[in-house]
């Protein structure tokens, strides 16, 4: 009798649009909740590529590649680079009461002013702070100079 109830209540809530039936015992268990895992005492870090001791080997090391390959890894600022040698000019006179050179280069097709040679890219970044305002298009670009003796 009671079954007759409970079908006539959901038949009465079919008509409502009301469906209410649970489904969790059917469902399948994709992924387990993990087990709690016991945590031991934490190890100091040890890292294996500490590098810091054979640091001054490794800088003579570069300090003689230089040496042997006659050439400086540095950073120039490039001003301009296209194919109008007036334009070229224009920019590297607008630079011309600058402390650092600004060099020419031609390269079949493309004029390229370059501004300056600096060691690292942070000192070429104060200088290119200022030069922003004056030129928009201004860029850092890594270089290699070679090293007369």
């Amino acid at each position: 009798m009671e079954s007759k109830a409970t079908s006539s209540s959901n038949l009465k809530q079919l008509k409502k649009g009301i469906y209410e039936e649970n489904l969790a015992p059917y469902r399948m268990e994709y992924f387990k909740s993990p087990k709690a895992i016991k945590k031991g005492p934490s190890l100091p870090l040890i890292c294996p590529l500490d590098q810091t001791s054979c640091l001054m080997e490794r800088l003579t090391q570069r300090k003689l590649a230089y040496k042997q390959a006659n050439s400086l890894k540095g950073y120039t600022i490039q001003l301009y680079m296209g194919s109008s040698r007036t334009a070229a000019l224009k920019a590297q006179e607008s630079v011309a009461t600058f402390a650092y050179p600004a060099t020419l280069h031609y390269r079949q097709p493309h004029y390229t002013v370059q501004l300056g040679f600096f060691g690292d890219r942070l000192e070429a970044y104060f200088v290119y702070l200022t030069l922003v305002k004056k030129i928009p298009s201004v860029i850092i670009r890594p270089s290699i100079r070679s090293i007369v003796d």
